[in-house]
């Protein structure tokens, strides 16, 4: 990657690359195909609705070319001598890259509704500042700060309205001078004192970006609400390229390196929060997606990756990592970043889509998988849960191999090949390999591999549990805490669970404080005595996945179970066994 204007000696890779933050045992650092699409997508409300504080689930695809979202915005009357003219946004158009941050967009803006569909988003043509005149716009990225209304000092008036989390405002031009910026909440008094003020050189010829950046009280010090100023370039970018700036306005984000093209070089080396790349711009090819992988620093491995969509010819972007790593990647105010071109904000770009693969299968060997020559995991053992794997959005063919000493692909056709469901920006998966490869009777079910999205509810005070059948020669079943007489009741939390189903998304909520026996009977036996029974101690705060499957050397069809219980409340994950009561 190049700095302003030096020439490049290598092109950036645009097609999906994946990371793994740890593995077990043999390690390898994949590549993912040039073939996984972004656009290969569907809908993915199936497994579960929108998480509690998340974005409404709109969908989980990107929007083929053309398709875009409009914008309108509150302004002040027709665009004058000191407004911000958001007034133009109502003929832009925004382009999204998961229809996840389409809710986004229109919380951040106002009233988004989708539009009919226009080209992408340019920047038309080199705009460039008279020398007696100068630009500001601002950067909403201040996660639970209120949406605020943006003054000049000594003039009553706001020159934009209700700029919330997520908006940038389009560059207001003005005559040349010093200005103090003022942000106060929206609605409040000109004359109230405001929540945050800077002030800003506006030298002639000169164009300004002010990033609010922060949490909110209780934050931390030195995490608190606070505005940062840029210093643009106002002289537009080369034909055939593209140019980014960084901020790191992560308001629990870490020290980091970012790596354009997620490749293993670095293009910016300790970043600190609050701090940006500088006015030197980084220059990529336009017209190419480019992944973008933030590293803890040093040779820490990926922190957590990107999918930049293809960028236009001669434009310029600021990316703003803003949000919390602590939060959910899918969550509204989770870490992701915030795009923002010459009209205001591009996108809202969720983190890549993360998984684990469980392998829950009573006969398959240690398993190696590949996306066509590139492995994704390898001598994943049964009972075994994968390290966790980032990938670009899209849908992947996974072949499954016995595991081998070979790092190549083996030559010999895989023992099963599965494809998986769309993975969106911003969620986490597990993939449970389950079944038998070689069925033992009629009744057994054969290979394949259940798609799970982690949906869990936020729910501190409890244990939440989601009941997964991976049985691979069990009926459908009925599963809850004993009543009266050890029986299973007829209204039992989970009912009628068939094989490769899972139950509600949001996880059946369990009280700490003691523990608790599952019984699990046939779905509609008339004896609801339980077949087995598992006892469990539930702890505040935890969120499991229970695959229920068959125990080591257990005959088919025996109801000799063990629970599999991944720990999604922790990253990575972790699995451990829950052999059945005697």
């Amino acid at each position: 990657m190049r700095r302003g204007d030096r020439a490049g000696t290598q092109a950036r890779r645009s097609g999906p690359t994946a990371h793994h933050t740890h593995r077990p045992g043999r390690t390898h650092a994949p590549v993912m195909p040039s073939a996984c699409d972004v656009r290969q997508c569907t809908t993915s409300r199936a497994d579960s609705p929108a998480a509690k504080g998340g974005w409404p689930p709109l969908g989980g695809c990107p929007p083929l070319p053309g398709s875009t979202t409009s914008v309108p915005s509150r302004v002040r009357g027709s665009p004058g001598e000191g407004d911000f003219n958001m007034g133009g946004l109502r003929g832009k158009t925004l382009r999204i890259v998961a229809l996840t941050s389409l809710g986004m967009l229109a919380l951040a803006c106002g009233s988004g509704t989708v539009g009919a569909p226009d080209a992408p988003p340019t920047q038309d043509g080199p705009v460039l500042v008279p020398p007696t005149r100068a630009q500001l716009r601002l950067v909403q990225a201040a996660p639970g700060a209120p949406a605020v209304d943006v003054y000049i000092a000594g003039d009553p008036t706001p020159v934009a309205n209700a700029v919330a989390y997520g908006a940038t405002t389009p560059y207001l031009t003005r005559d040349a001078g010093p200005i103090t910026v003022e942000l106060r909440p929206t609605g409040a008094a000109p004359e109230s004192r405001p929540l945050l003020s800077l002030g800003v050189g506006m030298e002639g010829g000169t164009r300004w970006t002010v990033v609010a950046a922060g949490g909110s009280p209780p934050a931390p010090t030195d995490a608190a609400l606070r505005l940062l100023l840029l210093r643009d370039n106002p002289v537009p970018a080369d034909g055939g390229q593209a140019r980014l700036r960084v901020v790191n306005a992560g308001t629990d984000a870490p020290t980091v390196d970012v790596d354009l093209g997620n490749d293993g070089s670095v293009e910016v080396a300790s970043l600190a929060r609050f701090s940006d790349s500088g006015e030197t711009a980084l220059v990529v090819p336009s017209g190419s997606a480019l992944q973008v992988g933030l590293r803890g620093g040093g040779a820490a491995p990926v922190m957590t990756s990107f999918t930049l969509p293809a960028l236009g010819s001669g434009t310029d972007t600021l990316i703003v990592a803003t949000g919390l790593l602590s939060q959910p990647a899918r969550a509204g105010d989770g870490f992701s970043l915030l795009t923002a071109g010459r009209d205001g904000t591009l996108a809202i770009l969720r983190q890549n889509p993360t998984l684990y693969v469980l392998n829950a299968s009573p006969d398959a060997p240690p398993l190696d998988l590949f996306a066509g020559d590139h492995p994704f995991f390898r001598d994943l053992t049964s009972g075994a849960l994968s390290s966790p794997l980032q990938v670009a959005p899209g849908t992947y063919v996974l072949d499954l191999f016995a595991a081998t000493p070979a790092e190549a692909r083996p030559a010999a056709p895989p023992v099963a090949s599965i494809t998986t469901p769309t993975l969106v920006p911003g969620e986490r998966y597990l993939m449970v390999a389950a079944g038998y490869l070689t069925p033992p009777g009629p009744s057994a079910h054969p290979f394949t591999l259940l798609s799970l999205t982690e949906r869990f509810a936020d729910d501190p005070a409890n244990l939440r549990l989601r009941w997964v059948h991976a049985a691979s020669d069990t009926p459908a079943m009925d599963v809850g805490p004993l009543g009266s007489g050890r029986r299973v009741l007829p209204d039992a939390p989970f009912l009628n669970v068939p094989f490769a189903a899972a139950t509600a998304p949001d996880g059946l909520p369990l009280p700490s404080g003691g523990a608790i026996t599952l019984g699990v009977v046939p779905t509609n036996e008339a004896n609801r005595a339980p077949r087995t029974t598992f006892s469990l101690t539930p702890v505040a705060d935890t969120r499991l996945f229970a695959v229920a499957t068959d125990a080591p050397g257990a005959e088919p069809g025996s109801w000799d179970l063990q629970l599999l219980l991944v720990d999604t409340s922790r990253t990575p994950w972790t699995v451990s066994a829950q052999a059945h009561e005697p």
